[in-house]
């Protein structure tokens, strides 16, 4: 029975904090007769002949029955016919592992996807400053609620961290960004970082009179909703259940060249390959990968699964042995990776926890693809805190600070010990911008358009590109402004992937229409990487 209202506390297995478990016994005498009954329960009594002998001399050992009957269960629902409804017969041979593909002997290259979460306030990131012939910076202070009683939530002049826009097509000459983001100032007067403005979630141009008719089901305004589609980018499904990263992977894959996808937070649906895919797609935790079946119910538990998966004959069912032999490739990978991380060392001290423990391991990963013969890394990294509704400044300034020290230690890594920098792409995203007029408690709210960084060794940067408002009131004349300083986006997160893409090796074309479904509905408000990279 299960016993699902009350907290059941057992001694042994892995129930200790469980609210209930079934506790269903054996009813077999020996054995034998328990691994026969587990298989009728399980697997519909599919269980082959080896495997039933695998488990039983496994578990024989074991003290009690009930420890018998644990071990039969968690070794049966490892096996194929647990997870298929096919049969399988062992070929008696030892399987072989997939072969890494040979690859395309391309230049190794990854990305890195930021993202922060919550909805950042990214007006705070980047500011007017020097604007002729409109004053935009005092249109931006009266809209941050600057006026005779109070300063408001803008940054200041004498604040900010001053970049020349380099670019005749924005409203101002200079723009600052926070003070508490010295690696980006650094980056972009280096020319190793861009910036794009007022940039957000499209799926076509829009403006005040028709973006609630053209934004498809997606619900604005809405965490959950806008986060979903800022990593799919797809909005109109026509590659569903896919992320841009997921599939930016499957198409190189499907060119040859070998690829990973890693989450150091959680599981983003950014990274979700096709159904099917070859490539690789791990989650690993900022503290490193943890051993498989940590916590095994008998000593050479691993191996006993790794036996029941073995090669089988060429007439077992397909999904049996796809099961099997995926099963038996994650394990072996796991472990191998295991083993690099465990190996390598880094030559820069990274603040401990958060978001710089998740770059840490970023650049460790990075450290072993010659081992792992891969061509392409694609990485998810997330930083939380930017729902600001109440006081803002200090919350964002706090979350910079962090951020900072975060890209200071990795760029420091990646540059200058690993001297891979040339070959590396950050790019950041979040769901959405926030109002920019305050509410009563010093915060913002829910918007829509924001200005957002790129930083790497190949970028063309130093340059404010996208399209900064100059007005930032609802008006007649205003295309772009909605209540309250929310911004329609002018640029769409296709503007800053394209370019990432190309680079990465997605050719234009259908491989491009397939890792941005959407960027045809954007001539002119996407840029390419002979724009935005000085190498390819």
């Amino acid at each position: 029975m299960l016993f699902p209202a009350s907290i059941h506390f057992a001694d042994d297995g892995t129930f200790k904090r469980s609210w209930g478990r079934v506790t269903r016994g054996p009813s077999g005498t020996n054995v034998t007769e328990m691994v026969s009954e587990v298989s009728l329960l399980l697997t519909a009594g599919r269980l082959s002949k080896e495997n039933g002998d695998i488990i039983e001399t496994a578990c024989s050992s074991e003290p009690d029955d009930g420890a018998k009957y644990r071990c039969i269960q968690q070794l049966t629902m490892s096996s194929a016919e647990f997870h298929t409804t096919n049969t399988m017969e062992k070929s008696g041979e030892d399987r072989t592992v997939n072969n890494v593909s040979e690859g395309t002997n391309s230049t190794y290259k990854a990305v890195v996807y930021l993202y922060l979460a919550g909805g950042a306030d990214t007006y705070h990131l980047l500011a007017p400053h020097t604007c002729a012939p409109i004053d935009v910076y005092s249109r931006f202070r009266a809209i941050r609620g600057k006026n005779s009683l109070s300063e408001g939530i803008g940054l200041k002049r004498e604040e900010m961290l001053v970049i020349d826009g380099n670019n005749a097509d924005q409203p101002c000459s200079q723009f600052g960004i926070h003070p508490n983001l010295p690696i980006l100032h650094e980056l972009y007067n280096a020319g190793h970082a861009t910036l794009v403005s007022n940039a957000g979630l499209l799926a076509q141009p829009v403006d005040v009179t028709n973006y609630r008719g053209n934004m498809g089901s997606v619900q604005l305004f809405a965490h959950n909703d806008m986060t979903s589609e800022t990593m799919k980018e797809d909005i109109f499904q026509e590659y569903a259940g896919t992320g841009v990263q997921g599939r930016i992977a499957d198409v190189l894959a499907n060119k040859g060249m070998t690829v990973n996808v890693f989450s150091i937070s959680g599981s983003p649906e950014v990274n979700v390959v096709e159904a099917g895919s070859g490539v690789q797609s791990q989650t690993i935790s900022s503290g490193g990968l943890a051993d498989f079946n940590k916590n095994p119910s008998i000593a050479d538990m691993n191996d006993v699964i790794l036996a029941l998966n073995n090669a089988t004959k060429k007439d077992t069912g397909f999904f049996a042995e796809t099961f099997a032999s995926k099963f038996t490739d994650a394990i072996k990978s796991h472990e191998k990776l295991q083993q690099e991380l465990s190996s390598v060392d880094l030559g820069t001290t990274f603040p401990s926890g958060g978001l710089a423990s998740q770059f840490g391991m970023v650049a460790k990963i990075m450290k072993t693809a010659a081992s792992r013969n891969v061509e392409r890394d694609l990485f998810y990294v997330s930083q939380g805190g930017y729902d600001t509704h109440s006081n803002m400044q200090t919350n964002v300034a706090n979350r910079f600070i962090e951020l900072n020290a975060a890209l200071d230690a990795f760029v420091t890594e990646v540059r200058d010990v690993q001297g891979i920098w040339d070959h590396v792409t950050v790019v950041q995203f979040s769901e959405f911008a926030r109002t920019l007029d305050p509410n009563s408690g010093d915060g913002s709210d829910h918007g829509w358009g924001g200005n957002h960084f790129q930083m790497g060794g190949s970028l063309n940067g130093g340059k404010v590109r996208g399209e900064f408002p100059s007005d930032f009131q609802v008006r007649s004349n205003n295309t772009i402004g909605l209540s309250r300083g929310r911004m329609i986006p002018t640029y769409p997160w296709d503007a800053m992937w394209r370019a990432v893409a190309e680079w990465f090796g997605i050719d234009d074309g259908p491989e491009m229409d397939k890792v941005l479904p959407m960027h045809m509905n954007f001539p002119g408000k996407t840029y390419s990487a002979a724009e935005l990279y000085n190498s390819p």
